[in-house]
């Protein structure tokens, strides 16, 4: 694993958000999840508006390190409430997006809400592990969910060459596939709250 920087990345989520031109996407967003929110539990009652945008900026920031923007292929596992699928899909328009999420309910109020914002998703009510995919992906994310060897083995499997895997926290292992690099950062909002960390994997051609 390369090292990460001895400093902490500094993440002011409004100038974040404003750079990946997400203000008044997010505005959006966030209605349809509060209006989810109240049928089927999709993130936390306790969380605030401004949490939330803080959220959406965590989401798109490991591509201030990355710059790349373009991607045709999209994998997001374990998504939750939306983060950090639906941030990355509204700025970064792959042209292709899956979501996994294996609880019924919250798969189903995920593809409303992709089909409210006019997001090209397609959303399984599966378990990661038990999903056959047709083609490979040019980048993969996955947060909340704790990434194990073999988790880490089926995700390598489905990127393309030069393809990228972002893991929303410190991954601790050396990855046992050679082509898989990794590099590790770690980010203090501007905003306030504690340190957090995320890792990119790159899959090399060679």
């Amino acid at each position: 694993m390369n090292s990460s920087p001895a400093t902490p990345l500094k993440l002011d989520p409004k100038a974040v958000l404003s750079k990946f031109d997400l203000e008044s996407k997010i505005k959006r967003y966030l209605q349809l999840l509060e209006s989810e929110n109240q049928k089927i539990n999709l993130v936390s009652r306790e969380t605030s508006p401004s949490d939330l945008e803080k959220l959406a900026a965590e989401s798109v920031f490991p591509f201030e390190i990355i710059k790349t923007r373009t991607f045709a292929s999209y994998l997001d596992i374990g998504s939750g409430g939306g983060f950090p699928a639906f941030p990355i899909m509204m700025s970064l328009g792959p042209k292709k997006s899956v979501l996994v999420e294996r609880t019924k309910k919250k798969a189903v109020a995920l593809n409303r809400m992709s089909q409210e914002l006019g997001l090209n998703a397609e959303v399984l009510d599966e378990n990661f592990e038990e999903c056959d995919f047709e083609f490979k992906f040019d980048l993969t994310t996955l947060r909340l969910v704790r990434l194990t060897k073999p988790l880490l083995k089926k995700i390598a499997a489905l990127l393309k060459p030069d393809g990228l895997f972002i893991y929303y926290s410190k991954y601790e292992e050396k990855p046992s596939d050679k082509k898989l690099m990794s590099s590790e950062y770690s980010f203090i909002s501007s905003a306030g709250g504690p340190t957090k960390s995320f890792t990119i994997f790159s899959k090399q051609t060679s």
